[in-house]
């Protein structure tokens, strides 16, 4: 591997690794705020932006790149949007975003496994 397919590779893999990070947080807040948990409605629209800023962060850092696991990423987006315009914890429909989770993890590794290999990223 050459060292400019090495730094790509960290970099995408960092990249994957902070949104996964942001994505799991955000959720974990949506899930906090639909089972009540913060204090008042201020502090859960407060927890909610600041997750949702991470998340978008972190999801600009993959799709400015519009090659790899962007699309994935974006179903990821929408789900946690989905759980957190849901009512309540038992509205939140999880399989759905663990599942397109899961299929973010996947494309994300066949992304990384071709950049090793020098064969690029689709």
């Amino acid at each position: 591997m050459s060292a400019t397919s090495f730094d790509l590779y960290l970099s995408r893999r960092d990249a994957y690794a902070a949104f996964l990070s942001a994505a799991d947080d955000e959720s974990a807040v949506c899930w906090r705020k639909a089972d009540g948990q913060y204090p008042s409605a201020d502090a859960a629209r407060k927890a909610q932006d600041e997750a949702y800023a991470a998340t978008r962060d972190a999801f600009n850092r993959i799709v400015v790149e519009p090659v790899g696991p962007y699309k994935e990423a974006h179903a990821v987006v929408e789900q946690i949007r989905l759980l957190g315009r849901a009512g309540g914890a038992e509205e939140q429909d999880w399989v759905a975003f663990k599942k397109a989770r899961e299929v973010f993890v996947d494309a994300a590794r066949v992304c990384l496994t071709e950049t090793v290999e020098g064969t690029g990223c689709q």
